[in-house]
């Protein structure tokens, strides 16, 4: 599909080369997507594209923005209204699996990001990255403020523990789906809670 338009201003064809982008992700996924297919779905020059993204890595982190955004909100619904901070604290690292079920193509984009090749510095994905963290991390102090969670713990360190074991673990799942599911009859969300239980039984003051 060509929809390409001659006259746009730069930040209405930057948007442009965004939306198209993610348009794409959602539709053959971050392994199989390449700039050519965005200058191809735009009917643009590849010049184009690089006069406002470096690489397949840029273009992608500017398309997290939308994901990791995402992901926030699941965050914020996760603990909306909870007078139980544990009880909380355990929906919010929940909040992780429900958005790889309903958002599988941004899942996959997110674990791609993690890769230690993956290389950019756009910075409204290094500020939403930010935010993410701290979210998390003041989220985990507030636990320790009310004593909840052990004071020992150094809440920066705890995020990023959870983050990786998470997303490690989810990543797992996804790729060992056939084992787990149909050979180890083992329940996704079962085993993520079972997790998520055991995270939180290390971390119960």
């Amino acid at each position: 599909m060509k929809i390409g338009s001659k006259h746009l201003s730069k930040p209405d064809r930057e948007q442009q080369i965004v939306d198209a982008a993610d348009q794409l992700l959602r539709e053959v996924g971050v392994y199989d997507f390449t700039i050519d297919q965005v200058v191809a779905y735009l009917d643009v020059a590849k010049g184009t594209f690089y006069k406002y993204y470096k690489s397949k890595d840029d273009i992608l982190a500017q398309v997290s923005v939308q994901a990791l955004t995402m992901l926030l909100d699941y965050f914020e619904r996760a603990v909306a209204s909870k007078t139980d901070l544990l009880q909380a604290t355990k929906e919010l690292i929940m909040s992780c699996y429900e958005y790889y079920i309903e958002n599988p193509r941004y899942f996959e984009l997110i674990i791609y990001m993690e890769r230690p090749e993956f290389s950019s510095n756009v910075e409204s994905y290094l500020m939403i990255s930010q935010r993410l963290r701290d979210y998390f991390t003041d989220h985990i102090a507030k636990c320790q403020l009310e004593g909840v969670i052990r004071r020992d713990i150094n809440p920066i360190y705890c995020t990023y523990m959870i983050w990786g074991s998470c997303m490690g673990l989810m990543n797992f799942i996804e790729a060992k789906r056939l084992f787990i599911e149909d050979i180890g009859k083992i329940n996704r969300k079962d085993l993520l809670e079972v997790y998520t239980e055991t995270l939180i039984a290390g971390m119960k003051a």
